[in-house]
């Protein structure tokens, strides 16, 4: 346009040679250039506030022009000469590019190059490609030299010719194309308001079409195992029912969600999202499952084993159960993790320094791993089980529960004693039903030196077939001390099934001894203190 003006300004020049003629053409000169500058130039070259210096600041203006559906200000990115001329047509193609490539494609701007030369000999730079039915088509920014003199960075003419085919292929379609155009906009998270009103539909949908399918799946499967005599397969069902049911609600809506025609960046978030419900559900599946298996071997054992080989398996299937359950929760929460780049990023800087971590790691937790393998160890010697009667710390009670790293007692007197499961390897301690749970004990019984032992000896025999405690073994009368100066030590030793029966087992004897003793020719035989006067 300058040089049109600087032809036409010689022409008139020599046409009308004169002082006045030229200091008026120069005036006019002067206000032209000047409005060209303020008019044309930015028509031109676009607004000095969009930077297409580089293919990175080109790419990044356009990203969020479309992201903040400035769709006018993104066709400015567009190379044009390639569009029909009409006056609509500018906003509406970069409208539909700016679809597309949220859809189908994720680019990260900083892998772009930064500098005004980027792109060699030909002066394009591919920013992504897409598929489209086998064809693959280059998203290109290439550099334009524009009719100010400025080469600057677009979008190339072949990626805009080519933004048809893309909307043919990959547009608006199904309900996205029905929705009404307030429900489109603004987009959170780069989900628009349809799209999370979709996604609460979807999910609230997936649940119930899932619990019928889960209800008819399991009841079919119910009437098939009713028929077989094993109890294994009832246990498995039941303990398997929830983590089904969220497996099919996550598969439902993993096969309906491309309905809601996300964007690329919420596409990869709800992926990521249902690839660590469905790992979740599968070690859930997994856990629930082995409990029921537990369950089946407990109840069996119960029913065909003597009760101290029941309580020996139980121990086995409870720690063997945690250290499982252990296992595949520390599997599944990896493979969740391992989803995400700064995850694997940290992954791969931890193993190239293993040795150091693993030293400070095992330093760290050594006594936490020891009570580990104490568990282990606990569940394959069984020094100790569940339901053993034990005597820790001068403390008597039963074993109620084996965890990893601690064993939970029931007191006499229901108080509950934790003590470290390192406890039962490293140091004695009492377990009167280690070979079974018939206990044998004793009652201590002072006595004055003419006591007839015989019929103490009689009486005691009466007062254990009496009781309802006494399991036949042992009920005998010994004199286990002689003191000069007091009295004989009488000790009655009986017996009982278990460590409770026991216990009232001996406060009955020495009840009913005591009365016997008290009663035996008016209490002559109680025993008393003898004092030997001196002269």
């Amino acid at each position: 346009m300058e040089r049109r003006l600087w032809t036409m300004f010689a022409a008139m020049v020599r046409r009308f040679a004169g002082p006045r003629f030229v200091l008026g053409a120069l005036v006019f000169l002067s206000i032209a250039l000047r409005l060209h500058v303020a008019i044309a130039a930015p028509l031109l070259a676009g607004d000095t506030s969009i930077d297409r210096t580089t293919p990175r600041r080109a790419w990044v203006g356009f990203d969020a022009a479309c992201a903040s559906g400035e769709f006018e200000r993104a066709s400015r990115y567009l190379d044009l000469r390639a569009a029909p001329h009409k006056p609509h047509d500018s906003a509406e193609l970069a409208r539909e590019l700016c679809y597309v490539l949220s859809r189908k494609s994720t680019v990260n701007a900083q892998t772009l190059p930064d500098a005004p030369e980027a792109g060699g000999e030909h002066s394009t730079v591919t920013v992504a490609t897409i598929v489209v039915d086998e064809d693959t088509l280059p998203v290109e920014l290439a550099r334009v030299r524009f009719s100010d003199g400025m080469s600057r960075w677009i979008l190339s003419r072949g990626t805009v010719a080519a933004i048809p085919e893309l909307n043919a292929a990959f547009g608006p379609r199904g309900l996205e194309d029905r929705m009404p155009e307030v429900l489109r906009e603004p987009h959170v998270f780069a989900m628009a308001p349809w799209q999370w009103i979709g996604v609460l539909v979807f999910a609230a949908g997936a649940l119930g079409v899932a619990w019928v399918l889960a209800w008819v799946l399991l009841g079919l499967v119910r009437r098939v195992t009713e028929r077989a005599k094993n109890a294994l397969d009832d246990h498995v069902i039941a303990s398997a029912r929830r983590p089904i049911l969220l497996l099919l609600a996550v598969a439902i809506f993993r096969a309906a969600s491309p309905l809601l025609a996300f964007e690329a960046d919420a596409w990869t978030t709800l992926a990521r999202l249902q690839s660590s419900l469905t790992v979740l559900g599968f070690a859930w599946l997994a856990i629930r499952i082995m409990r029921g298996i537990v369950d089946w071997l407990e109840a069996r054992a119960s029913e065909a084993e003597r009760e101290y080989g029941s309580r020996g398996l139980r121990t086995q299937l409870a720690v063997l159960y945690r250290v499982a359950t252990i296992v595949v929760l520390v599997v599944a929460v990896a493979a969740v993790l391992l989803q995400f780049e700064v995850v694997r990023s940290v992954g791969t800087s931890l193993l190239a320094s293993a040795g150091i971590a693993g030293i400070v790691i095992g330093l760290a937790a050594q006594k936490s791993l020891g009570a580990i393998i104490a568990g282990v160890q606990i569940s394959i010697a069984q020094p100790v089980r569940i339901g053993d009667t034990v005597v820790v710390d001068a403390q008597q009670g039963v074993v109620e529960e084996i965890h990893l790293t601690y064993v939970v007692l029931r007191l006499v007197d229901d108080r509950r004693l934790v003590a470290p499961i390192g406890r039962f390897l490293d140091q004695s301690f009492e377990n009167w039903t280690k070979l079974g749970s018939p206990l044998s004990g004793y009652v201590l019984l002072p006595a004055d030196f003419g006591v007839p032992i015989d019929d103490v000896r009689a009486e005691l025999e009466v007062v254990c077939k009496k009781s309802p405690y006494f399991d036949g073994r042992h009920c005998r009368l010994d004199v286990v001390d002689v003191t000069a100066d007091k009295a004989l030590t009488l000790r009655a030793t009986v017996s009982a099934k278990d460590a409770d029966a026991l216990w009232e087992l001996r406060c009955s004897v020495r009840e009913a001894m005591v009365k016997f003793l008290v009663a035996l020719n008016a209490g002559k035989h109680v025993p008393r203190t003898r004092a030997q006067a001196v002269s």
